[in-house]
């Protein structure tokens, strides 16, 4: 008859789930909880003498106990419990509790060595002996910091120029920084870390906590207290941020000293870092916090379709710098003059009488940056916009009607060899002003783009003349 353990198993789990701190701190994280549920669920298959291997059968504490008292001298049962770092032990102390006195009850403080990396033979070498590893917060003024602009605006640019003026050595910055991008299917567990299954030689199956580059570069920064450690985030707002920030969103308010305010209990992450014995007598509690030396820099798309929006408490903890639009740090090689933006007429004549541009095109005639390059075309591009969008509210259009500012093009929305590309250019540009852009402008870009590409490609129009 198969034995139905589900409904013992949940409730058990909850138990667990429902023990707070008075601070109203969780007791047991999620992790640990899988961890405890898995031990008495699976855990006891290799033990020959045991008549039932999953100890969610026992429903009482008197059928459990019979079974607890020679268990726990069981050979296999202690090697099991040894490979699991005590996970099997402290799940049966606690389920046999949780029989005794039910799901009301205040949970003893229980964790496995896994969980708390902290046993009598730790707490009598600590109380006799200096700790193995000296600790000491460096003061310093940590980054939290969060690069927005349109795209192509040069936002990855600009992390890039400030992490090698602090680091020039491209190796020595390598080590020192790690690089996400998020998006909608990202999460804690990839942030930070979770509980994955382990398959290996020596266990068939076992379930690890795997930490993510967040918890990876933490303790970096840890173990080097005197070196800045950046986590660079790439498209923050791509992403549901303040979800897979989870419980560490805490730890983004910084004292005056570079470090956390308020630390908090995190018993994976503390578990995490206390299997190197040169942390494990600073973390042996599960208290994590942010050290000085622990950077975050990020950059967020203000384009409107972006999935998710950052409210304003996670922004308050970060430093917003705007990257404008500025085709000045464009390298030498996209300012040159190109085929795809060949015409026979000069530009000044051409732009003299236009009914959108004319103004704006003699000022760059007058900086000497009237030029048949990409520049030149993507600020009369961003011009032409703004000029719309005046003539729009002069005409009373509401406001969602506008031409939104992110929608100009960046110096950097294209990359260099597509400007050789006709096609590509094409499709990635001229498609994106007529699909995105100026779709519902009466003055630019009218008709479909297949009717601009056979206008415009191959040589038989000059493109400049779609600003005109």
């Amino acid at each position: 008859m198969e034995i139905q353990t589900t409904e013992i198993e949940r409730s058990f789990r909850s138990w667990l789930k429902a023990q707070l701190y008075g601070d109203g701190m969780r007791v047991f994280s999620d992790n640990e909880i899988t961890a405890y549920a898995y031990a008495l669920r699976s855990s006891c298959e290799k033990i020959e003498q045991l008549s039932v291997r999953n100890l969610f059968y026992y429903r009482t504490s008197e059928d459990l106990a019979r079974e607890a008292a020679w268990l726990k001298t069981d050979r296999d049962y202690m090697e099991i419990d040894k490979a699991g770092n005590g996970t099997l032990n402290a799940a049966l102390d606690l389920y046999a509790f949780f029989l005794s006195n039910g799901p009301g009850s205040t949970a003893p403080e229980v964790h496995a060595a896994f969980y708390l990396s902290e046993d009598a033979g730790d707490i009598a070498r600590k109380e006799t002996s200096p700790v193995e590893f000296y600790y000491h917060e460096v003061p310093m003024k940590p980054v939290q910091r969060v690069y927005y602009g349109a795209p192509g605006t040069g936002k990855s640019y600009s992390v890039r120029r400030f992490l090698s003026e602090e680091y020039p050595d491209p190796e020595q910055l390598r080590t020192h920084i790690k690089r996400v991008i998020f998006h909608p299917a990202y999460t804690y567990g990839d942030f930070v870390g979770c509980i994955k299954p382990l398959i290996s030689q020596e266990r068939p199956l076992d379930y690890v906590f795997v930490a993510g580059p967040f918890s990876e570069l933490l303790k970096a920064a840890f173990l080097n207290p005197e070196e800045k450690f950046y986590l660079i985030i790439e498209e923050i707002n791509r992403g549901n941020a303040p979800a897979i920030f989870g419980d560490i969103f805490q730890l983004l308010d910084r004292g005056s000293d570079g470090k956390s305010e308020y630390a908090i209990v995190n018993r994976d992450l503390g578990a995490y870092f206390s299997r190197d014995p040169w942390m494990k007598n600073i973390f042996y509690d599960g208290m994590v916090w942010l050290p000085a030396n622990f950077n975050i820099i990020a950059t967020m798309n203000t384009a409107d379709d972006n999935i998710f929006v950052m409210d304003g408490a996670f922004k308050r903890r970060f430093e917003l710098v705007y990257v404008p639009i500025d085709f000045d740090i464009l390298p030498d090689e996209m300012k040159k003059e190109r085929a795809i933006f060949y015409g026979k007429r000069s530009l000044s004549e051409m732009f003299s009488t236009s009914r959108i541009n004319s103004v704006y095109a003699e000022k760059l005639a007058k900086e000497g940056k009237l030029k048949r390059n990409w520049p030149a075309f993507a600020a009369l591009v961003n011009n032409a916009i703004d000029v719309e969008n005046l003539a729009s509210k002069n005409a009373g259009r509401p406001h969602d009607a506008l031409i939104a500012e992110n929608k100009k093009l960046g110096p950097f929305f294209i990359r260099e060899e597509e400007l050789d590309d006709e096609e590509k250019f094409f499709n990635k540009v001229i498609f994106y002003l007529k699909q995105d852009v100026f779709y519902d402008s009466p003055n630019l870009f009218t008709g479909s783009f297949e009717d601009i590409k056979d206008r415009y490609s191959g040589g038989k129009g000059d493109i400049f003349e779609l600003l005109v």
